[in-house]
């Protein structure tokens, strides 16, 4: 029996992260001390917001005039959950996304450029477009106690329920914005060659990545962005991003893409973030017409919302749970968490 918590968009480092809230916060926390062992922690992508502040804030966070931070950082949410062992976990598995990205980019350059050329070896000429690292230097973040348990893999991340083999990735590659405007299939289409198409495709994604994060490196560059977009939140939405779209049919048809083309993977359940809209579809809605599905079985879609901002009125953030115990009747929950810390499934 194991159970599973997953998180996507904390977005530390934007000031609208609702976990800065105490009430926030202490509820979540005594929901998830209350789980029991959980197998693992995954972080599914913009976690740090990189884009939008420095990545010391987002790491660090922002100290008030009282005990609670005025802003709170992922090396104090880390230390908060885990404070007093009452959150064992046995392992924590970041999948960078868009906003973090620069997390996969430091990793991969120093495996494929860094580390050869400090060694006198010839570097490599090509992107590492996938990868786990056991020891990244990010688990740095985490308290000493689960420092060894931490680690960054990407584009996604498997596991198994009963019957079912899951998926969890960030959701960034579904985005035709995120890829310079080249979805994967048209660049498929043009190219006439599948792997060049995949390779231009996530080249195009990681150049939007760094040019996207170059604006958060010197204060006066966030603060011309702010100044010319009234907030750096609107500006990377407008420029690129499909914050509060629900799970419809494009969306479930790039899941297929992304699945064929990308990953040549077929689980049973899908489960992305990156649009803060959490909700729950499957890809039979799409029909049954195989001239235009690419995948023969239908997929469970979850999109596992956020933490940023007010997603309504009194939601202040969602997230999942998954447990593969023969006496639970459905093993993947979503949960929200209102701004006084109550939490409870939400209806899909």
């Amino acid at each position: 029996m194991a159970k599973r918590v997953i998180f996507s968009d904390l977005h530390f480092g934007d000031p609208s992260c609702s976990l800065s809230s105490q009430p926030v916060a202490l509820g979540l926390r005594s929901y998830l001390w209350g789980l029991g062992e959980v197998k693992e922690l995954v972080l599914a992508g913009d976690i740090l917001d990189a884009n939008i502040s420095s990545l010391h804030t987002a790491i660090e966070g922002r100290n008030g005039s009282h005990s609670w931070p005025n802003q709170l950082g992922f090396r104090q949410w880390l230390s908060f959950l885990f404070e007093n062992d009452k959150f064992d976990v046995e392992r924590i598995v970041y999948i960078p996304g868009n906003h973090d990205y620069i997390i996969w980019n430091i990793l991969s350059t120093n495996e494929v450029f860094v580390e050869p050329v400090s060694q006198g070896k010839v570097p490599r000429n090509l992107p590492l477009m996938e990868g786990t690292f056991l020891e990244p230097f990010i688990r740095g973040v985490a308290p000493g106690k689960v420092r060894d348990r931490f680690i960054v893999t990407y584009p996604d991340y498997e596991f198994d329920l009963p019957g079912h083999a899951v998926l969890v990735t960030h959701g960034h590659y579904l985005d035709e914005q995120q890829t310079l405007f080249k979805s994967l299939e048209k660049l498929i289409q043009a190219e006439g060659d599948k792997r060049e198409a995949i390779r231009k495709f996530f080249i195009g994604s990681a150049q939007y990545e760094v040019v996207a994060n170059a604006v958060s490196f010197m204060k006066n560059s966030r603060d011309l962005v702010k100044k010319a977009y009234k907030s750096l939140s609107w500006f990377f939405d407008a420029i690129g991003g499909s914050r509060g779209k629900p799970i419809d049919a494009n969306t479930l048809h790039a899941v297929e893409v992304y699945l064929f083309y990308f990953r040549n993977k077929q689980p049973d359940v899908y489960i992305y973030g990156h649009t803060h809209k959490a909700g729950h579809a499957n890809t039979k809605t799409l029909g049954s017409d195989k001239a235009k599905r690419l995948l023969p079985k239908d997929i469970e879609v979850w999109n596992d919302g956020s933490f940023l901002g007010a997603p309504s009125k009194s939601q202040a953030g969602t997230f999942i749970v998954t447990d593969d115990s023969p006496r639970i009747a459905s093993p993947i929950k979503l949960l929200e968490v209102d701004f006084k810390g109550t939490v409870n499934e939400t209806v899909t």
